[in-house]
């Protein structure tokens, strides 16, 4: 069930195809490589038609049966002529406006995609913990356009998916939660909702008041807003990173800093998890070499969940650690993380079994 994206070469930066590997499972094509073989089992394909080349367009022409089973949408821009006659050129396909509003492509793909989000989770999920996984999802999705399109954020589906997830949390354990966020097709949406779930039953179990936990596991959601701005060729590349893609990569806190900084409906605390996750208690993090007293609690429990999950986490191009390992990993970092939030974890996790971890007790 994936979007076959094809562009002549990378996406233009500008492009609102860029956007949709945060909302769908998507692949990138270039126009003289789409083949049955590419394609694959596309359901949907999305031609972005800026900055195509004329060798490119007869590529892809040359190509067309491999996509022409499937719905094909156009992006065009109506003042520009070229691209209207190119799309018409080739083949049957649905022309939608590029500087239309982005929501009404996502509404578009949706109807052709057809997809419930909760068909990916694990067999026998409980119920509180998948409606808790759909409203998050739904909050992530506005997030996102909200994003794209400058608007504000929706506050009012932050709280609820918050306390959606807090309350599946307290029900049917963190283990459960994760094992059902990891099926997510995004990693970014998935490593969100792992981060997220394990920040709030952590605030949980060291103490925190219901509100605090609530405000972490939103801040979780939150926290890698700036990938937003990241392309999409570095984002979900396959294999190891280059230095330089890895230092546009480690801008996400400064961008998700310019996202959010007019955004006034979002608590400070949260914009500060979003901003600050990547600063280390001894100066040595980024983007500023905050330390100590610096860094909010919040921010370091944030940090050492975003750390934990990313270490757990497979990726395309290394396994995951397994979680003593990582906790391990955590306490080696020394005098960088909070260490008292650390043991919290460790106790956490392994105190008692895994899945299990403070459940709420069955109603008698």
């Amino acid at each position: 069930m994936e979007i076959v994206l094809i562009s002549d070469g990378p996406l233009p930066m500008d492009s609102p195809v860029r956007k949709l590997p945060f909302f769908f499972p998507a692949r990138l094509i270039n126009m003289d490589m789409v083949s049955p073989h590419t394609v694959g089992e596309g359901k949907v394909a999305v031609v972005e038609l800026l900055g195509a080349t004329d060798a490119g367009l007869t590529a892809l022409k040359a190509s067309w049966s491999s996509i022409a089973s499937i719905p094909v949408i156009c992006l065009v821009s109506q003042k520009n002529r070229r691209e209207v006659i190119q799309a018409g050129a080739l083949g049957k396909t649905e022309t939608l406006e590029r500087d239309a509003p982005f929501a009404l492509l996502l509404k578009r793909l949706k109807q052709l995609m057809e997809t419930d989000i909760l068909e990916a989770l694990p067999h026998k999920t409980p119920e509180t913990t998948a409606r808790a996984y759909k409203s998050s999802n739904t909050f992530l999705e506005s997030l996102c356009l909200s994003t794209v399109e400058g608007a504000k954020i929706r506050i009012s589906l932050m709280n609820e998916s918050a306390e959606d997830m807090l309350t599946a949390l307290k029900k049917d354990g963190v283990s459960c939660w994760l094992n059902a966020v990891e099926t997510h097709h995004s990693a970014t949406y998935s490593h969100s909702l792992q981060v997220a779930g394990l920040a709030g039953m952590l605030a949980k179990h060291i103490g925190w008041s219901e509100e605090d936990c609530k405000e972490v596991i939103a801040g979780g959601l939150v926290h890698d807003i700036g990938k937003m701005r990241i392309p999409l060729t570095i984002l979900d590349k396959p294999g190891k990173l280059t230095p330089q893609e890895r230092s546009i990569i480690d801008k996400h806190p400064v961008f998700g800093r310019d996202i959010l900084k007019s955004r006034l409906e979002v608590s400070a605390d949260v914009k500060r998890m979003a901003i600050q996750h990547h600063e280390l208690l001894d100066g040595s993090g980024y983007p500023k070499g905050l330390r100590g007293e610096q860094l909010v609690p919040k921010v370091r429990l944030i940090t050492v969940c975003d750390i934990f999950v990313a270490l757990t986490e497979q990726r395309s191009y290394r396994g995951s650690v397994p979680s003593r390992t990582a906790v391990d990993m955590l306490k080696d970092m020394g005098p960088k993380l909070d260490q008292k939030i650390v043991a919290s974890l460790f106790q956490m996790l392994f105190g008692r079994a895994f899945g299990a971890v403070t459940r709420e007790a069955p109603a008698a």
